[in-house]
């Protein structure tokens, strides 16, 4: 594209803000006395010339009645009825400016232009006393600053001087300028080099900034060791910082920096000073639903994974084991500084107590607790810190009912032992005899007892035997004569005399017969008739 072409992008803005050459011209350039000087118009003496020469006072900002100047007759016109000359000392300076822009063009020499105004798509500037088009994609002007630069000299390059019958048209750039001492500046800078830096602009994710001419970011990172949520809080712009070169990019023009790389990495500190199994104090800063963060420095949190926080309970609320700003003491479980990981534990603090839980509390051994806990099926109770058994109701007693309170001093037997989920399942009855085992202490076959029919059924009726120990005595085996309705025969509440006949203690039964002792009876009966009579009841 040559520079021409890129020229027309602007032309449609420069003609729209360029002044318009007039149609004639006088070209005559004459030297004359300045003899009076009144606000708006200056006249001057021109030796030879009849006429007066009239002049702009704006043009002739710094002369004095009496001084010498050059000025360029343009036009004449009447004044009071005689004619004056229309002088211009702005266009022999114009004429002496567009020489400049010229040379400055062809040599590339830096100029210098003031900025007039903002117009739509760049700046006015005027340079040599002409007006040039500065775009905004070459100003190097942040658009959020560019009311600030009206009425500011620049150093300026000249892109194009383009003339047709409008006039001049001069295309400026300050990028070129910008750009070149940036990277002069750049080149100057140190990976590593410590530096100082003006704070430009305050941003959500970090700090623009300046070094020299060289500009410099910050990313919020790179801030501070700790985690940093609002910068606005901390810097300002035209604040001076110091920081650390951590990366140089040239071809970007754009300079990265640290401030928190001045101090020691605080995860490097912790890894000379501690290591895994050691108690430390730390800050409870967060808490979050798996677990807490503590801060043991500025920049280094570890977290306390809820399953660190009990032995013993398995769903644990966080909040009713720490608060957000409780000092605490933990233990450090891992610490890995490079991947910045750190794990804590406050259960590390004592002692598993299921850790030799298999000897503890092996099935068979008696422990005792307090009741903690009542429910409709059973009561917990704690046997030490950590470690509760659970008790059925159905385990209380061998029979009848027992209850128990929360508070209540109590002993069982361990009868189930879950190392895996840590459960301990425990008996008060299992401290006593079971009633079959009583039963079986007292009674034997062939034993006769007279006991009480507590249950009458079809197939049978129910002995009490002793608390929690039932006879049964089945039909067949309830009289030696036939019974079709055991009900015609026999009463809830009546005792009766029966004989153990089996007692199966896989099974825990014991089975009685009337009908044996009715027929025992019988034969001795008999027995005594044929020894005293010679005859047996039978024959009667």
């Amino acid at each position: 594209m040559s520079n021409f072409d890129y020229y027309e992008d602007f032309e449609a803005l420069l003609n729209e803000y360029m002044p318009v050459k007039e149609d004639e011209e006088i070209k005559t350039k004459v030297t004359g006395t300045i003899v009076n000087m009144d606000r708006n118009f200056t006249y001057l003496e021109v030796p030879g010339e009849p006429k007066a020469v009239r002049v702009r006072t704006e043009e002739l900002t710094g002369y004095a009645v009496g001084d010498e100047v050059e000025v360029l007759i343009v036009s004449q016109a009447e004044e009071e009825d005689s004619l004056v000359l229309i002088g211009s000392k702005k266009r022999i300076d114009m004429e002496i400016g567009a020489e400049k822009l010229e040379k400055a063009l062809q040599n590339h020499e830096i100029i210098t232009g003031k900025i007039l105004k903002r117009v739509k798509g760049g700046y006015i500037v005027e340079v040599y006393h002409q007006q040039g088009f500065l775009p905004n994609s070459l100003s190097e002007i942040p658009a959020d600053q560019g009311d600030s630069f009206i009425g500011k000299e620049l150093s300026l390059a000249v892109k194009e001087v383009k003339e047709d019958k409008k006039g001049k048209k001069i295309l400026l750039s300050r990028k070129e300028i910008v750009v070149a001492k940036e990277l002069e500046a750049i080149d100057k800078l140190t990976l590593g080099e410590v530096v100082k830096a003006t704070v430009l602009e305050v941003l959500d994710f970090g700090l623009t900034v300046k070094l020299d001419e060289a500009r410099g970011f910050i990313h919020i990172s790179e801030v501070d060791w700790k985690k940093t949520s609002d910068l606005h809080k901390l810097y300002k712009a035209g604040d001076v910082i110091e920081a650390k070169i951590i990366e140089i990019e040239r071809d970007k023009r754009n300079v990265k920096l640290s401030i928190k790389s001045l101090t020691k990495n605080p995860w490097d500190i912790v890894a000379e000073n501690n290591s895994i199994g050691q108690e430390v104090t730390g800050k409870v800063t967060r808490i979050v639903n798996y677990g807490a963060f503590v801060e043991l420095l500025p920049g280094v949190e570890g977290l306390i994974h809820s399953s660190d926080f009990s032995w013993t309970s398995k769903k644990v609320n966080v909040n009713n084991f720490v608060k957000v700003g409780d000092e605490v003491k933990v233990v450090i479980t891992d610490l890995s500084p490079k991947e910045r990981k750190l794990k804590l534990g406050i259960k590390q603090l004592s002692s598993n107590p299921w850790e030799d839980a298999e000897n503890k509390f092996a099935v068979g051994t008696i422990l005792t607790g307090t009741v903690v806990e009542v429910k409709p099926f059973g009561i917990f109770v704690q046997v030490e810190e950590g470690v509760d058994g659970f008790i059925h109701n159905s385990d209380f007693t061998w029979s009848g009912n027992k209850r128990y309170s929360k508070g209540d001093k109590i002993e069982f037997k361990v009868v189930e032992l879950n190392l895996e989920d840590q459960k301990i399942k425990g008996s008060i009855k299992e401290l006593t005899k079971s009633p079959w085992e009583t039963a079986l202490e007292n009674y034997k076959v062939g034993d006769r007892v007279e006991k009480e029919i507590k249950n009458i059924q079809d197939f049978g009726m129910f002995v009490k035997l002793g608390e929690g120990v039932d006879g049964f005595i089945p039909t067949q085996l309830a009289s030696r004569d036939f019974i079709k309705n055991l009900k015609d025969t026999f009463k809830l509440g009546e005792v009766v005399l029966a004989e153990i006949v089996e007692i199966d203690s896989e099974k825990k039964r014991i089975k009685l017969s009337i009908k044996k002792v009715q027929l025992e009876k019988e034969k001795n009966e008999n027995k005594e008739l044929i020894e005293k009579y010679g005859v047996s009841s039978s024959e009667e």
